[in-house]
């Protein structure tokens, strides 16, 4: 609660505050930053164990899923800890930071994804506001803290979560925040750009993802490496094969289409607590446009494996045939467990397809 943003003046002095930690950040050289970055990416090693606990109380990530994101978060800290040495070697040059950085991460990778965020911008030279995803606000938390244990000051990185809307528009406007990192849709992006035109945005925004299998393929990789990509996760992921475009005779394999189905309906479907959980569920309960994609089939599509319904999060996954090119589900980011299929005649037209 002592981070939550409730009114315009705590948003003006957080902003201020947070501003002059970066002035002094900056001044340090990229070394003396790198020295803390590590001390950081020990720290988030040391508490695996309590950020695969949250994750998995908060987001429905499973541990599979889980240890492999604190994993990418270390990387994520050695990573830019290494480019901040570099900045202190450039031959004629001097790196010069912005003070005031703003990091709005999703809810999907709410360990890695913000950590890379907030390191990238450390190493740079800036100080972090950290606004996290509403669904993954204790996810964050353990990461600031973190930080902060690493040596970090607090006013240096600060977690914080608005009160109200019109609060976060407030820290996107100010001139003083002198960089947006977004993760996020490609509406709040849009959003983010209206409530100030000239804003400075780095921004990862939504995908449709597809994979490619043609009669050259290994079949038995392809259809393993379809089903994992397609519902790691719950299938909430932008880097989720969400498209299968299959190439000529690869269309009308039934062994292929079999092992997918096989795969896919075999997958221990359960809650994080279960060590054998090989997918666990939807961090939230479905919108209207994820609902549309579990249970609504468009014209000239049917089921292969229809998705069931466990409980409000929990979904068996499903697969969708027929995907015609310029549909819904060739074009639309579902983000659940459901994978459509594609026949394209042959590969060039399976490229220009996805």
């Amino acid at each position: 609660k002592e981070n939550e943003l409730t009114s315009v003046a705590e948003a003006e002095a957080l902003i201020e505050e947070t501003e002059q930690a970066g002035k002094a950040w900056g001044r340090l050289s990229g070394a003396e930053r790198a020295k803390i970055l590590r001390h950081v990416g020990k720290g988030i090693a040391l508490h695996r164990a309590d950020l695969l606990e949250v994750m998995a109380a908060e987001a429905g990530k499973t541990l599979e899923q889980g240890d492999t994101e604190v994993s990418e978060a270390i990387d994520f800290a050695y990573y830019y800890a290494m480019l901040a040495e570099d900045l202190d070697k450039m031959d004629g040059a001097r790196a010069k930071s912005v003070d005031l950085t703003l990091v709005v991460p999703p809810w999907n990778f709410p360990i890695a994804i913000p950590l890379g965020g907030v390191a990238s911008a450390l190493a740079a030279g800036s100080a972090v506001l950290l606004k996290p995803a509403s669904p993954s606000r204790r996810c964050a938390a353990l990461l600031a803290e973190a930080c902060w244990r690493a040596g970090l000051p607090r006013d240096l990185v600060q977690y914080v979560v608005m009160g109200d809307r019109a609060l976060g528009e407030k820290l996107v406007r100010d001139e003083r925040v002198e960089l947006v990192v977004l993760t996020g849709s490609a509406e709040t992006a849009e959003m983010f750009r209206s409530w100030r035109p000239n804003l400075p945005l780095l921004a990862e925004t939504s995908g449709k993802n597809a994979l490619i299998i043609t009669p050259s393929a290994d079949l038995d990789l392809a259809a393993a490496d379809l089903v994992a990509s397609a519902f790691g996760h719950a299938g909430q992921k932008c880097s989720a094969a969400s498209l299968g475009i299959l190439v000529g005779s690869v269309a009308k394999s039934r062994r292929l289409l079999d092992q997918i189905v096989d795969a896919a309906s075999s997958l221990t479907v359960a809650w994080p607590e279960d060590p054998a959980a090989q997918m666990g569920p939807l961090t939230e309960v479905p919108g209207e446009k994820l609902k549309r994609g579990l249970t609504e089939l468009e014209h000239g599509q049917t089921w292969l494996l229809k998705p069931q319904r466990i409980d409000d999060r929990l979904w068996r996954p499903g697969i969708r045939t027929g995907v015609r090119p310029g549909s819904a589900f060739h074009q639309v980011e579902y983000f659940g467990p459901v994978l459509g299929l594609m026949a394209a005649r042959d590969l060039e037209q399976a490229v220009e397809w996805q």
